[in-house]
């Protein structure tokens, strides 16, 4: 069995292609105040361990959403990322990583779809981080953004993105954000701020492509009876 480990991702360069930052992950982790924020941050391990250290408990992952969209849909740098090609399907996945008691994590996942089926990322019962370690898959992360982001009752909270590879070939962007309660998200303010971080699919054209989808199918618009 091949032992899951994760590879550490080039943090102090800048992101070719990507979301047009102007500086890296790197900086942006130091940002943040709290030594255990930057650590997690900037960690090179599974999420999931990371947390339930953090909480001293187990935590589960609550899929939210599960759908799949075509590459279109997507934003350009995405896309790069991912390396997608014009036929791939893109698997969107909206979770939570909970303890009984408290939302530890909210998270959005753009995967391509085979291998993400493939590798179990796709799993509704089971994070991410521990599929992979039941499938002895190794993983390497590339963090490619850090910031705060706002949790659902209005607090700002800690945030990374990242792009995870399995076998060299990059399979899904991951954006986490952390409850504030559990990752402080103190951080130094900046005079001019990041572009805003836009990496999930255009609804417009997501509508598009499914009319589309039903016409080429169905010869019609119109739901037939």
């Amino acid at each position: 069995m091949t032992v899951t480990r994760s590879a550490p991702g080039p943090l102090g360069e800048p992101t070719p292609g990507g979301p047009g930052f102007r500086t890296s992950a790197a900086a942006q982790i130091e940002r943040f105040h709290h030594p255990t924020t930057r650590a997690l941050l900037a960690s090179e391990g599974l999420t999931t361990t990371a947390l339930e250290r953090l909480v001293a408990g187990r935590v589960t992952v609550r899929v939210t959403n599960q759908d799949e969209v075509a590459v279109p849909a997507l934003p350009a740098f995405i896309v790069g990322v991912l390396q997608l090609r014009p036929a791939d399907r893109v698997l969107i996945r909206r979770s939570h990583l909970v303890t009984a008691e408290l939302t530890v994590s909210i998270n959005y996942v753009a995967a391509v779809a085979q291998p993400a089926r493939a590798s179990g990322i796709a799993d509704l019962g089971t994070p991410i981080g521990r599929g992979l370690i039941a499938r002895g898959l190794s993983q390497r992360r590339r963090i490619m953004w850090a910031g705060a982001k706002t949790w659902p009752d209005g607090r700002a909270c800690a945030a990374r993105a990242y792009a995870m590879s399995l076998e060299d070939r990059p399979v899904c962007w991951i954006r986490e954000a952390f409850n504030p309660a559990v990752v402080p998200p103190e951080h130094a303010m900046v005079w001019l701020p990041e572009p805003e971080l836009r990496d999930e699919p255009d609804q417009g054209v997501r509508k598009t492509i499914r009319s589309n989808e039903f016409r080429d199918a169905f010869g019609s618009e119109e739901t037939r009876e």
